[in-house]
């Protein structure tokens, strides 16, 4: 079984997955901070539906951009986890598996993330209708330098724009995060840290 957290956001992400059928999917609007909620509901989550946390075999967790506090709550109960019960840890980039949300398009795709101060995480994508490639780094750019291109697809997350291209993202990236994480290379538990773009 994978444990997947997402709390790129405010909304925590906690999803259960066993041979890619997800057993359980919960997601909160943040009401609280995720510290508090998290280690609850996952507790909640292994008594309610009498799992145990052996059965575990992986976890995977969403490593950002995004809120940094809200990343370290969930990277941090991720790491716990993988280290307590000596099993492998993946992570995966938001912008990615936002991006990853709209494979089925086919063309370009650019995915935003609001960053505060009037600032959006920025990275750009190449889809084939079923294979998303980037085709840059993250950026932090200006909310306002941000144009909308006609022949491109926006995935937006916390940002105010509207068009026939623009898909707002509403809920957490646990389910379109983890077949990506799972691609590629196991984390080292001990440095794995929020992506963190500001300032450098």
């Amino acid at each position: 079984m994978i444990l997947s957290i997402d709390s790129f956001s405010d909304i925590l992400g906690i999803t259960l997955i066993k041979d890619e059928n997800v057993l359980i999917r919960e997601s909160f609007y943040k009401i609280k901070p995720f510290s508090e909620l998290l280690v609850d509901r996952l507790d909640k989550i292994f008594k309610d539906f009498n799992f145990s946390k052996k059965d575990i075999k992986k976890v995977v967790v969403d490593k950002g951009p995004g809120s940094f506090t809200s990343l370290r709550v969930g990277i941090t109960v991720a790491k716990t986890v993988s280290y307590s019960l000596k099993i492998p840890i993946y992570s995966y980039i938001s912008l990615d598996a936002m991006a990853f949300k709209c494979r089925c398009f086919s063309g370009n795709i650019v995915s935003l993330i609001n960053a505060g101060k009037g600032e959006v995480y920025k990275r750009e994508y190449k889809s084939d209708g079923e294979n998303v490639i980037h085709v840059s780094e993250i950026l932090l750019v200006k909310q306002k330098s941000i144009e909308i291109e006609k022949d491109k697809l926006y995935v937006v997350k916390n940002i105010k724009l509207s068009g026939k291209n623009i898909v707002s993202i509403n809920e957490d990236l646990t389910i379109y995060g983890t077949p990506l994480a799972l691609k590629g290379k196991e984390e080292d538990v001990m440095f794995l840290e929020p992506v963190y773009i500001r300032g450098l």
